[in-house]
């Protein structure tokens, strides 16, 4: 189903040569932050999932959000409801510090306030049938959104940037800050359609890596994500707060973003087939 949100984005995009007038300038020179994968990035990630659950759970998917193809059509629905539950907008990411070893729960988590937790209390709620179906479906909106979000890499790591919402950037002629290029750029560069691109991932991933991928824990996850960023997307800052990324920055890492989406798709599928028995 087409995102009536993500479909403005590819009619109008972010550029001087499209938005001529003060209030999209506005918009240019000072990007709003970005809280998520892209619309496009969280329907792809819902989509592998849904080509891999088990009968039982499809059958579970459709009880509680009213048919199967709400999977993804509720894929952003956790984004779309921050403006009326601000308290759950924490709930999208996690700050590991960057340098730091890696996820520290009293640390990073306090008050369980962060991704990490949150994925662990929708399963709680997801897999408990003594709940009522609200709430299950509820814990499970949120969980097709929060999987997806975890495995943003800027979304588990913090350099005093905001993971990287403080990081401004020129790619061409679109100004934007690093944080929005993760969420949206490097998956667009993958191509618009997100039922192709969804299909492409999932006839690329092998065997062993279904396998090898398929599993884990929602904090070995955020480590995974974490050590991306640190690894890969801040060295080549060298600490700059203003730069110019190349132009094929997101062709450069469409092999990650790739594997990102795969292993977001995989894993929510895991876990949802693993509670809706």
């Amino acid at each position: 189903m087409v995102n009536p949100h993500a479909f403005a984005k590819r009619l109008f995009p972010l550029n001087f040569r499209h938005f001529p007038t003060l209030p999209a300038l506005l918009l240019i020179l000072f990007p709003a932050p970005a809280f998520a994968w892209g619309a496009e990035g969280h329907e792809v990630v819902a989509l592998i999932a849904a080509r891999e659950l088990t009968p039982a759970a499809r059958a579970q998917v459709a009880h509680l959000l009213g048919s199967e193809a709400m999977l993804v059509q509720d894929a952003n629905w956790a984004d779309e409801i921050k403006d009326q539950r601000r308290d759950t907008g924490p709930w999208h990411y996690v700050d590991i510090p960057l340098g730091s070893p890696g996820y520290d729960a009293r640390r990073d988590c306090p008050q369980r306030g962060c991704v990490v937790a949150q994925i662990e209390n929708d399963l709680r709620v997801l897999g408990d049938r003594r709940m009522g179906d609200g709430a299950r479906a509820e814990a499970l909106r949120f969980l097709i959104h929060f999987v997806a979000d975890v495995h943003q890499p800027l979304h588990a790591a913090d350099d005093d940037d905001r993971g990287g919402n403080q990081v401004r950037v020129m790619i061409g002629r679109e100004r934007a800050n690093l944080h929005k290029v993760w969420d949206v750029d490097v998956v667009e560069g993958l191509g618009f359609d997100a039922g192709a691109v969804a299909s492409g991932i999932t006839r690329s991933v092998s065997g062993a890596e279904r396998k090898a991928w398929a599993g884990g824990t929602p904090a070995a996850w955020a480590n995974e994500s974490y050590a991306i960023a640190r690894d890969q997307i801040y060295p080549p800052l060298a600490g700059r707060r203003e730069l110019r990324l190349p132009r094929d920055y997101a062709y450069r890492n469409a092999g990650l973003t790739r594997a990102l989406l795969a292993k977001a798709g995989l894993r929510l599928a895991f876990v949802l087939n693993g509670v809706l028995k």
